[in-house]
């Protein structure tokens, strides 16, 4: 029950009843076991094994069964001379076999610290208790073990019951808080679903210690602003303590841009679990929990901000985060890789909410192959393996989410991809020009550097080029261009960017071309060819600028257009594409006689899409896909295709060659202002290339 009235909740509760409240099944298990003579691990936090120790004692003594504590602790009855802690626990150990008294149960709380795994193999102690337990299976044991500590299956094996007693079940909450403590947080009726979602992962003596700070505070008051979020933030910080990061990057405010994105982690995330909170119905609770992936994949490009959106959600979620890569988790020692997964997974369980980020994810879930003879490739498949299995030991009602980045899908394990798992993918790809604009804007703002609206348009198609490397720009390139503009503003004692300070500090960023004359006419020539056929296929809207500086990589001169790309190309569309590329070389044929080196890329451009066109669209008149490899047509099948694509580059080119032939005068009218001025706007093209001034 979620929802419930503050006079029906307990008055009073100890740390024994809270332990025993919540982990009533289990504990009717453990005895039922008992009972029977059957060995029992019970996997829990330390903090709890004394409660549970005497829990257990209370109710076998019922039974008719006395406790030995197995603790290599020194009695008044039970000294056990000199030597270690550990070597005391073996002592003790070793007697019994000797000295087993009927109807007894033993009680081993340091198992699991004792024979962990360590680097380079086990202890000699761990060797020489695991050698006792499996000679002597008439011994009635229980033993904790720890999710932090890595149990060796050797020793897990000797216990046929296993028990786990993590965390607080939602159906428990409403038996661990009492009436005093629940009046912080409502005045007559309280939705346990907002407490629950901070606590679930904490043990119920560790819950009754932080209500125990609450039961002192004064009680809630709905005249008072602000108190209840007061509050719940405060037991949020008493949940993710421990040096948790709680993310302070806000979905909305800090991430500019990409707005198919947010959209995708609203509709499939967020919206859902926070429609949980409000909820009271446990069962309707439950179908919102099994729609909800707990594990997604943002893949994309580097730079585009795919840990960024991991961070939002976590700040949206209010949840523990928990950014690890994979050289972080491996080891050179067997099995530390598997047990640092282990320690991970139990940390975000005990702190949720919480949202673990696999950053670089390929880097540990490479797929694994079917030969796995070297020590490195069992390694990773051990990691591989146990994360795995972690990701499917979850409770849905706890609300640990697991997001991994990859620049490489493709690379990943398919395990990690089915259902239950991995199994909602989300792209971040290279920002569009409304994505550049907001994000651009967005370090405007922070860095204050003083660009108008129409300065940040320019910019956003400025960066719409290739970068230096060859790469298109990332949200991490335009912050480091904006800290760039900032540090030379200061240096140039200026407050804000005007006109002339962009334009002098864009031309610093590459190095200024000298051309001649004439190689100057034939840059100019190309770029107005390639704008000329904005007008040809109704597009002018998308420019903004037409320059002769030159705009990053290895380009004299560019158009800057806006170009929004469509969910889908038509065959009209793509045609226009090719035109628009063969716009500066028809332009260089028909008005020199003759074309330069400058159109590569552009063909090369054109020839892709005409390709493309015939093998993947059927739009070539062939309606039927051709075998790839690498992506690109099968050599075998390259005669056959080749008319097709000539074809289509040939139709398109001769209608650039005509509208060109047909408009050579304003073609030639832009290149003289073009060359006058250097850079134009829009508005100065169009003044050009007006409607009825070009001929059809």
């Amino acid at each position: 029950m979620l929802e419930v009235m503050l006079n029906e909740l307990p008055r009073k509760l100890s740390p024994f009843d809270a332990v025993e409240q919540c982990y009533q099944d289990q504990l009717r298990f453990v005895c039922a076991r008992l009972k029977e003579d059957v060995s029992v691990l019970i996997r829990c936090e330390k903090q709890i094994i004394p409660y549970l120790q005497t829990i257990l004692k209370r109710r076998l003594a019922a039974d008719g069964k006395s406790i030995g504590i197995i603790d290599g602790r020194e009695t008044a009855e039970n000294q056990q001379g000199p030597g270690t802690r550990l070597s005391r626990i073996v002592a003790q150990l070793r007697d019994l076999v000797n000295n087993t008294e009927p109807n007894k149960v033993f009680f081993l709380p340091y198992l699991d610290i004792i024979t962990s795994m360590l680097p380079g193999g086990l202890t000699m102690e761990a060797r020489e208790i695991m050698t006792t337990i499996h000679e002597n299976p008439m011994l009635n044991l229980v033993a904790f073990e720890d999710p932090d500590f890595t149990l060796p299956e050797l020793i897990s094996q000797a216990f046929p019951a296993r028990c786990e007693m993590l965390g607080i079940a939602r159906n428990r909450i409403s038996s661990l808080i009492t009436e005093i403590e629940a009046r912080k947080f409502a005045v007559d009726k309280i939705n346990l679903m907002g407490i629950f979602k901070f606590v679930s992962g904490l043990n119920p003596v560790r819950f009754r210690e932080v209500m125990g700070i609450f039961s002192r505070k004064a009680d809630y008051d709905p005249t008072v602003k602000d108190m209840l979020p007061n509050y719940m933030r405060e037991l949020r910080d008493y949940t993710a303590c421990g040096g948790v990061s709680l993310s302070e990057i806000e979905l909305n405010r800090d991430i500019a841009g990409y707005d198919k994105v947010k959209t995708q982690i609203r509709e499939n995330v967020l919206n859902l679990l926070q429609a949980t909170a409000a909820m009271t119905d446990e069962n309707a609770i439950r179908k919102i929990e099994s729609i909800i992936p707990r594990g997604l994949i943002f893949h994309g490009p580097p730079g585009t901000g795919k840990t960024l959106f991991a961070k939002g959600i976590a700040e949206a979620l209010n949840a523990a985060i928990y950014i690890v890569s994979g050289p972080e988790l491996k080891s050179k020692w067997v099995g530390e890789g598997e047990a640092n997964i282990r320690r991970l997974f139990a940390r975000a369980r005990a702190t949720a909410p919480s949202v673990i980020v696999f950053d670089e994810l390929d880097s540990i879930a490479q797929a694994r192959s079917g030969n796995a003879s070297d020590g490195a490739s069992q390694a990773a498949h051990s990691m591989v393996n146990q994360l795995l299995t972690e990701m499917d030991g979850f409770r849905k009602e706890q609300m640990v989410l697991i997001i991994g980045t990859t620049n490489f899908v493709e690379s990943l394990d398919p395990a990690f991809l089915r259902p239950g798992r991995f199994e909602y993918q989300i792209e971040i790809p290279y920002p569009e020009w409304e994505d550049r604009r907001a994000i651009l804007n967005l370090y405007n703002k922070k860095f204050e550097t003083g660009m108008t609206d129409a300065q940040v348009d320019r910019l956003a198609g400025w960066t719409g080029r290739s970068t230096d490397l060859g790469t298109p720009h990332t949200g991490d390139h335009l912050s480091a261009l904006i800290k760039g503009l900032k540090r030379y503003l200061i240096n140039h004692q200026k407050d804000t960017a005007d006109e002339e300070t962009m334009q002098t500090w864009l031309n610093s960023l590459v190095e200024k071309a000298q051309l001649s004359d004439n190689e100057e006419k034939v840059v100019a020539t190309h770029e107005a060819g390639h704008a000329l056929m904005f007008f040809l296929y109704g597009r002018q809207s998308e420019i903004t600028r037409i320059t002769l500086e030159t705009g990053g990589s290895d380009a004299l001169g560019f158009v800057e257009s806006v170009t929004r790309r469509p969910y889908f190309y038509t065959e009209g569309r793509l045609r226009s594409e090719i035109g628009i590329s063969l716009g500066g070389y028809a332009a260089e044929r028909l008005i020199f006689g003759e074309v330069s080196t400058g159109a590569s890329q552009d063909l090369r451009k054109a020839t892709a899409i005409a390709t493309d066109m015939a093998t993947v669209y059927g739009m070539a008149g062939t309606p039927r896909e051709f075998t790839f490899q690498n992506n690109r047509p099968d050599p075998y099948y390259l005669p056959q295709l080749s008319p097709q694509i000539n074809r289509i580059i040939d139709e398109v080119y001769k209608d650039v060659c005509t509208f060109i032939e047909k408009n050579r005068g304003r073609l030639t009218d832009l290149v003289v202002k073009l060359q006058k001025q250097r850079t134009l706007q829009r508005e100065e093209v169009e003044a050009i290339f007006s409607p009825e001034s070009l001929q059809k």
